[in-house]
């Protein structure tokens, strides 16, 4: 008899070690994946830095250099080096002559602007009035005619001039971080051929000139005159990082030539006009970071030629109209940081061009599209800080992918682990924070298992001996 429970007993102990034993084995298979990477709310265009970035200049049959402006980040790339260049000199012959008049008018900006402590300042000191075109950053035409003034970043200290109007030729000045003050003078606005100034990064003050013809970046109050609306030549206001105030400048759908509209970092408010799409020719339309409300206008969609759309840190509401997704050249879409809600529409799979996606921190609800499997020349991607639910798409991530935020969200499922675990997958690259097959582990579990069972046939043996 004592025989018989000394082998029962040893058995019952074998049987428990192996029902642990295959317990533990199983575990790895149907946990959660933890080792993905956690991620940062980061916003997909670089952030805005503490001072905007200066515009680039349109290209001109006469201008000496050529430029565009990108269309990826938030802000328009500089047109000129924080380090002054001394060697940077304009390809005139030296033998040609300039009209004395317009030397005379540049030197004035020298003296005004206390030349003497310039950081470069190769030839703006001579009394020669007729070989300007060699002075530091001035650029000419071959036949003696001053096209550009740059003098951004030269430690420039005082007030301007009132003697532009003596620089018939000019098509470009930018004078952008340096101590600039006092009022922009009203002879620039008498300017003909003027398409660019930028005097961003300054300490000017007062309105801008109401006779202005050409787009402006300054720091000043006020907010666009309505007297624009007559600029028939405009093609780019870069109004980016000032203190301009009042409702949102209506008059900017009247600008049926401007292609970049660069008005963010400012604290324009109330709604976006219902005829914002009347401004067609935009090709670039920076919103961000003002305090604006309501929906998105449809008529959005009739700026067919947009590729970059950038609204985001608003108070916009409403859901995404799907006119947004119907232009084709997108390559920039950032609304994130409003209030958006409902879901994404499956049509956002016809952008087939865009490639940064930013629509975090909105209350969009409803599950990702497959659609957006389409989207082949991502690379960036954020829709975290949404409620987006439902089961997360099984696509592939686009090859250019290198940047996906989507959590936190509400996905109640994933895709299999053959997906989930393939480095090439979206779910994989975006870190997805939804359950994989997930078993709860407790004393209760073992209840389940077939071993369990015969646990309960041995015990009940050993009672009744």
């Amino acid at each position: 008899m004592k025989n018989r429970v000394f082998i029962l007993l040893f058995v019952l102990l074998g049987l428990i070690a192996v029902v642990f034993a295959q317990e533990d084995d199983s575990g790895d298979d149907d946990t959660i994946n933890d080792n993905m990477p956690d991620s940062t709310d980061t916003e997909v265009a670089p952030s805005t830095p503490s001072t905007p970035s200066t515009p680039s200049t349109p290209a001109t049959p006469t201008d000496d250099t050529t430029s565009t402006t990108p269309i990826e980040s938030d802000t328009p790339s500089s047109t000129s080096s924080e380090t002054p260049i001394a060697s940077s000199q304009p390809t005139v012959p030296v033998n040609k002559t300039v009209n004395p008049l317009v030397c005379t008018a540049l030197h004035k900006l020298y003296t005004s602007l206390n030349g003497n402590n310039w950081i470069v300042r190769t030839g703006w000191d001579s009394t020669d009035m007729n070989t300007c075109c060699t002075w530091y950053n001035v650029h000419c035409n071959s036949i003696g005619q001053v096209l550009k003034v740059v003098l951004a970043h030269n430690n420039l200290v005082g007030q301007l001039p009132d003697s532009f109007d003596q620089l018939p030729d000019l098509q470009t000045i930018d004078m952008s971080y340096n101590n600039i003050s006092g009022s922009v003078p009203t002879s620039i606005g008498s300017l003909p051929r003027l398409k660019s100034i930028n005097f961003d990064v300054n300490l000017l003050s007062g309105s801008l000139p109401s006779g202005l013809s050409a787009p402006v970046n300054l720091t000043t109050i006020g907010t666009i005159p309505d007297s624009w609306a007559s600029m028939r030549s405009i093609e780019s206001i870069y109004l980016s990082n000032n203190n301009l105030t009042g409702p949102f400048p209506n008059i900017i759908t009247q600008f049926v030539t401007v292609k970049s509209l660069y008005l963010d970092n400012n604290a324009f408010n109330g709604f976006l006009p219902s005829n914002l799409g009347d401004a067609s020719a935009l090709v670039q339309l920076n919103l961000k970071d003002n305090h604006l409300l309501g929906n998105i206008p449809s008529s959005i969609g009739n700026i067919t030629g947009l590729q970059s759309l950038i609204m985001s840190h608003q108070m916009l509401n409403g859901t995404i109209p799907d006119e947004v997704f119907n232009i084709l050249g997108l390559q920039v879409l950032d609304l994130s940081n409003n209030r958006f809600t409902g879901p994404i529409s499956p049509k956002l799979g016809q952008l087939v061009n865009v490639q940064k996606l930013n629509l975090g921190h909105n209350g969009l609800t409803g599950p990702i599209p497959n659609e957006i499997g389409q989207l082949t020349k991502l690379q960036s991607l954020n829709l975290n800080y949404n409620a987006l639910n439902g089961q997360f798409p099984s696509t592939l991530a686009p090859a250019a992918l290198g940047y996906c935020y989507m959590t936190p969200n509400q996905f109640q499922s994933c895709p299999g682990p053959e997906v989930v675990n393939n480095p090439e997958s979206l779910a994989f690259q975006c870190s997805v924070d939804c359950i994989v097959k997930t078993k709860t582990k407790g004393a209760a579990s073992h209840l389940d298992s077939p071993l369990s069972a015969l646990f309960l046939i041995i015990m009940a043996t050993l009672i009744t001996m």
